[in-house]
């Protein structure tokens, strides 16, 4: 799953070559914490919505249902397939950027 932020939403898609059309899918997020169960922090359910396949038809996740500097799993999810990354988002004074979680870790650094 691919993300870039776009005016003040984390922007995903798959970059999938082949577009699959409509389809019924669910975004989702939630933190980093191998202590817990994982639970959902934000979903949205879409139906008969195009497949984000790039970033001119990505999905956008309001920054403000995002903590900074907090590691997620970001995952979209169809019947067929699912995709997900680990990200942070952070902040500092150059502006907002997104970062890639190492495997196995759950924090920013």
């Amino acid at each position: 799953l691919n993300t870039k932020i776009i005016d003040n939403n984390l922007c995903i898609f798959t970059n999938e070559s082949r577009d699959y059309g409509n389809d019924s899918f669910l975004v989702e997020t939630g933190k980093i914490d191998y202590s817990k169960e994982y639970q959902s922090e934000y979903e949205k359910s879409y139906s008969k919505t195009d497949l984000p396949i790039s970033e001119k038809n990505c999905i956008a996740i309001p920054l403000d249902k995002l903590e900074k500097n907090l590691a997620y799993t970001i995952t979209l999810s169809t019947i067929n397939k699912s995709y997900n990354t680990k990200i942070c988002i952070l902040e500092n004074n150059s502006g907002i950027s997104i970062k890639q979680v190492e495997a196995g870790k759950s924090t920013c650094e």
